[in-house]
């Protein structure tokens, strides 16, 4: 070997590349972040909180929709049920039996007295929701000629720029 090309020993080298450096170089460099991790996490973090944000506004939408018309099926089934229980003779026709036109006339229930009826009103008084009930009873034909009378309620409301509506319907038959 000649004098000038003799090993090095790691006393020979600097102080940067001795072994007991190098171990604090690498974990020093895991621990930081760039700034294109951070921004990719903050974006990843963004898109599930406006895919959240974006659920939660669908599943209350949905639940208005739901809550109304359970209230809406209730004022229906309300009124049918109240057709089939009041006593109805030929000498007694009660209101709620009393003939209408085919397209059906406006009822009121008896509750606030008037039409449209309201089917929600928030815990506030801030909002509420109304709709027109109709009524259509018309003379069902029938072998004997009994007095026999379809009911039908019909409430028509408005949700979202849509128009909506329920109907139920029942036969009532003379109680002689």
């Amino acid at each position: 070997m000649k004098p000038g090309n003799r090993p090095q020993t790691s006393s020979d080298l600097p102080i940067w590349g001795t072994r007991r450096l190098r171990p604090y170089l690498r974990l020093h460099s895991i621990r930081a972040l760039t700034l294109v991790e951070v921004s990719v996490s903050v974006a990843l973090l963004g898109l599930v909180f406006a895919t959240a944000i974006g659920t939660l506004t669908i599943l209350n939408k949905n639940a208005v929709s739901t809550r109304l018309m359970t209230n809406v099926r209730e004022i229906v089934q309300r009124n049918i049920e109240t057709a089939v229980a009041v006593p109805f003779t030929s000498a007694n026709v009660p209101a709620i039996l009393a003939l209408t036109s085919p397209s059906g006339a406006a009822w009121d229930e008896g509750i606030a007295g008037n039409n449209p009826v309201t089917i929600y009103t928030s815990r506030d008084g801030t909002m509420t929701m109304t709709g027109t009930l109709l009524r259509i009873v018309a003379a069902e034909p029938n072998a004997v000629s009994g007095d026999i009378r379809r009911v039908t309620f019909r409430l028509d409301y408005t949700l979202y720029g849509r128009n909506l509506s329920y109907q139920l319907a029942t036969i009532r038959a003379n109680d002689q």
